[in-house]
């Protein structure tokens, strides 16, 4: 507590009475004296004297409201004048309370008591503030990926929900540093192996029964500039917009595949699909037409790699470059699937590697609308769309698929990707049929030494021959591959 009064006996009276009733006492027998007491002296209580000669009580007040260090401290005012304005005027100003002289010892512990309990809510409230801060601020450096480890331990003892958020907080927190650092590693490892495999890529060029020329344009927008790969539904060519100057990739479709008005409406359908599918590992579907009969789409252009490249040059992946792989196609799927849309055709050449390692699942313009409760059935019974060394068992008989189907050929590739061969390989299509329908592939494990028996229980696991037996989503994929180690 802290006693301001000029007069020396009224100063002794009350110092006397609180020490009584157990409080420490400070005295200051002026205003300056007292804010020079308050500035050096933490105090819980100011017992402040209106009426003092070098600076009377309110003037003290006010400076005490005004500093950052005293102005939560509790003051009480202490006067004999029965002076309504002056009462007024220093509850306007920040005083608590108000006590008349002279005053009754009853009176006077009630409403210390009183004072006291405030202070320590509102300094209850400050230590809340401050420890939620320092909480937020981690969330906050989890997010840009700078956490410190260590930073949340303090508040991390207490034994309050602060406390308790904080110990939940830092062991995410150290989760998400740990998963970043071995995403790191395995991005690390993949871009090694994705340099080595540029040093010996034979890159594609220009055949005589191209459709295209480089330097050709297509609706008077799309200036064709290299031959980039060739696939089933036609060629794929580096192209600028010379409209808004990007570089873009343009497939021309095969004539076959559009063929008649039907044909074309299922296309414009399959891209206004994959435009609903906004990802960094998708590559984005931009525009389908036609220009002096040619038909193509047009898309994100990426500079790389196929992982079909990639195993090709490099053969058979470490663990760190394949979980790299498989991460980034399982955030794929799960924003696919989070919109109702299958691939149905993932396979090595489906997927692209920048320098960096970031992967982008193309050719989204394959994919059907998966059937939904109440709307029109787009997936059609019968219908075979996909690869047949990475397509599901209910795919490639042709039966209605969903999202597990998708899991099914991703599974397929991180075996390929581990073991360098495909989990089911025959002489000819129909023994590849019979194959993937009745015959469980070997291990993983039983191929490679070294395997992790995590990651050769989810690739067999992603195979079952039943969908209801595999991986029951991407989410879930996610999630085993994450826990890892």
């Amino acid at each position: 507590m802290l006693v301001v009064d000029d007069e020396a006996g009224n100063r002794d009276l009350l110092s006397r009475r609180l020490q009584r009733d157990g409080y420490a006492v400070l005295t200051a027998s002026g205003g300056r004296e007292a804010l020079a007491v308050a500035a050096k002296e933490p105090v819980d209580v100011v017992l402040l004297d209106v009426m003092m000669p070098d600076l009377d009580g309110l003037a003290v007040l006010e400076r005490l409201k005004a500093d950052a260090a005293t102005q939560d401290v509790p003051v009480i005012m202490i006067s004999a004048l029965d002076d309504l304005s002056a009462i007024a005027r220093c509850i306007q100003a920040g005083a608590l309370d108000y006590l008349p002289k002279p005053f009754e010892p009853a009176i006077l512990r009630a409403r210390l008591a009183a004072s006291l309990a405030e202070k320590r809510a509102r300094d209850q409230e400050r230590d809340l503030v401050k420890a939620l801060g320092v909480v937020t601020a981690a969330a906050a450096a989890v997010e840009a990926g700078a956490f410190q480890a260590g930073s949340l331990a303090e508040v991390a003892q207490r034994q309050d929900a602060i406390g308790r958020l904080a110990r939940v907080m830092d062991r995410m927190a150290t989760q998400v540093t740990e998963r970043e650092a071995k995403l790191r590693e395995r991005l690390g490892e993949l871009r090694t192996a994705i340099g080595v495999a540029r040093q010996t890529h034979e890159f594609v060029t220009g055949a005589s029964n191209d459709r295209l020329k480089v330097g050709d344009r297509l609706s008077g927008r799309y200036e064709i500039e290299a031959v980039v790969g060739r696939g089933g539904m036609g060629t794929v060519y580096r192209a600028r917009d010379v409209e808004l100057g990007e570089v873009v990739a343009v497939k021309t479709l095969m004539p076959e595949l559009v063929a008649d008005e039907a044909l074309r409406e299922r296309f414009k359908d399959e891209i206004r699909l994959a435009r609903r599918i906004t990802h960094r590992n998708v590559v984005r579907m931009h525009d389908f037409g036609e220009s002096d009969g040619v038909w193509y789409l047009t898309m994100e252009f990426v500079e790389g790699l196929t992982v079909r490249d990639l195993l090709d040059a490099q053969g058979p992946l470490a663990v760190p470059a394949t979980l790299a792989i498989a991460t980034q196609l399982a955030e794929s799927l799960i924003v696919a699937h989070q919109v109702g849309v299958i691939h149905r055709d993932i396979k090595p050449q489906n997927l692209l590697l920048d320098e960096l390692g970031v992967l982008k699942v193309m050719d989204f313009g394959v994919a059907r609308l998966a059937e939904r409760a109440g709307g029109a059935n787009h997936t059609q019974a019968g219908l075979i769309v996909g690869t047949p060394s990475y397509m599901s068992p209910e795919q490639l008989t042709g039966e209605e698929i969903d999202a597990r189907s998708d899991l099914y050929s991703a599974g397929a590739v991180l075996y390929e990707l581990m073991t360098g061969r495909l989990p089911c390989q025959a002489p000819t299509v129909m023994a590849l049929f019979s194959r993937v329908l009745a015959e469980v592939p070997p291990r993983p494990a039983t191929l490679v030494d070294g395997m992790p028996p995590a990651l050769d229980e989810l690739i067999m696991a992603l195979l079952a021959k039943r969908a209801e037996d595999r991986v029951p989503s991407a989410t879930v994929l996610l999630e085993r591959l994450q826990a890892l180690v």
